[in-house]
């Protein structure tokens, strides 16, 4: 039976601590995927009943120490293109948000909030632009929901 649980810390470097460890039967190396534990109900776009609800994973995660009742991942990789990106992944991401909203709203809008670029740049901000800060709706959150993923 897979291990499941939930976030119960996010802590710096890309790392999280899940709510169960050794006697749990969580072991190094293991990987997790992460999701909101209620999940998103899916309406019938014809008859407009609810078909139920789905998972959406947020990130994957690799246990890299282990305690008897908790356990450290480090989150890997995401269900959706802002979540767990790494550094290495924030400058591209910026470069392809800046040319898409380029296009939609014009050059001087500049892509802000990833410590890329200064505030100072004298180019509008785009959260100023959309009236309030961005919310990265994948974020990983305490109390999201973690489920053991099987190696085949």
């Amino acid at each position: 039976m897979a291990v499941e649980g939930k976030v119960a810390k996010i802590m710096g470097k890309g790392e999280i601590v899940v709510n169960r460890g050794r006697q749990h039967g969580v072991r190094a190396g293991m990987l997790f995927e992460i999701f909101a534990p209620e999940g998103e109900e899916v309406w019938d776009p014809d008859t407009g009943e609810t078909l139920g609800t789905v998972e959406d994973v947020k990130a994957k995660a690799e246990v890299t120490e282990v305690k008897e009742k908790l356990a450290v991942a480090r989150l890997s990789d995401a269900g959706s293109p802002f979540g767990g990106v790494g550094a290495a992944g924030l400058g591209e991401m910026q470069e392809n948000l800046q040319r898409i909203f380029g296009q939609m709203f014009g050059d001087n809008v500049q892509v802000q909030g990833f410590g890329m670029n200064p505030k100072d740049s004298g180019a509008e901000d785009l959260e100023d632009l959309l009236g309030g800060p961005l919310q990265d709706l994948s974020k990983v959150q305490v109390g999201d929901a973690v489920r053991e993923i099987k190696r085949r």
